[in-house]
């Protein structure tokens, strides 16, 4: 049941992440000469998000290590997003407050899904340790 949570939340985040990258190429958000890489960035997502999702769905324990990772990688890329919508964006301050709010929910999400990933792995390591020991 709980590896289910943690792969919600983890659907959450790619789901998240693809919404906040289609939005980023949008021309209201007024970034400047960015190219639309949308095509390849969600691609790129939607890979490095489904290969430890397959395989902790398969219930491979260490993928959610792996998951672990591109959460933090693209937890970092809601961070750079941040960073522009401040310093290089010359959209609206409603287009800036809006998109820095979404960034922010999908950080507070991105920490909710560590937060069950590593209570899932102190059960885990829980149980191991009953069986181990014989309690």
């Amino acid at each position: 049941m709980r590896d289910r949570n943690v792969i919600s939340w983890a659907i959450i985040s790619l789901v998240g992440f693809l919404v906040i990258n289609f939005l980023m190429n949008q021309p209201f958000v007024k970034i400047g000469s960015v190219t639309n890489d949308f095509g390849k960035t969600s691609i790129l997502a939607l890979v490095l998000y489904a290969v430890p999702i397959v395989l902790a769905v398969l219930d491979w324990k260490p993928s959610f290590y792996l998951l672990g990772l591109v959460i933090v990688l693209y937890s970092l890329g809601l961070l750079g997003m941040l960073f522009v919508m401040w310093g290089t964006s010359h959209a609206s301050m409603t287009i800036r407050l809006l998109m820095s709010a979404f960034s922010i929910g999908m950080l507070v999400a991105n920490a909710y899904w560590l937060v069950l990933a590593l209570r899932l792995r102190k059960s885990e390591r829980d149980g191991r340790d009953r069986r181990r020991f014989g309690e």
